[in-house]
């Protein structure tokens, strides 16, 4: 991993950037990310080939954070978690079985599609 590009150090959500509900999701957090803390890059961007990562899950999100990579539920725990605030309270989740709460997220997930895509804001918090 390159250490001298900004964005490797930042906490990143990669997202479908093709999928509706992705997308959704994503202008929800930016809206409640009121100290800016997360940057937000697609799946399919350079901001993603750029990390390097083993694999290329078009089918989940990611969370890139303090150097550690965190995958589907495990993912939206963790950046609820790292803004902070009443949205700590997705830590709750842990209580719940991973497998379980994996296998939930991909029933979702296989649905994601439906929901119609949106035009996310111009903004430095959203990578390439």
């Amino acid at each position: 991993m390159d250490t001298n590009n900004s964005s490797q150090k930042a906490s990143i959500l990669f997202y479908d950037g093709v999928c509706g509900l992705c997308q959704r999701s994503v202008y929800f957090l930016y809206k409640i990310d009121s100290q800016e803390k997360l940057k937000y890059a697609p799946l399919n961007g350079l901001t993603y080939k750029s990390y390097n990562f083993n694999e290329s899950p078009m089918d989940t999100v990611v969370f890139f954070h303090a150097g550690k990579v965190y995958k589907k539920s495990q993912a939206i725990i963790e950046t609820a978690s790292y803004l902070g605030g009443w949205k700590k309270l997705l830590l709750l989740l842990y209580i719940i079985p991973e497998f379980f709460r994996d296998w939930a997220y991909e029933k979702i997930a296989n649905n994601r599609k439906k929901v119609s895509c949106i035009i996310l804001p111009k903004d430095t918090r959203f990578l390439p």
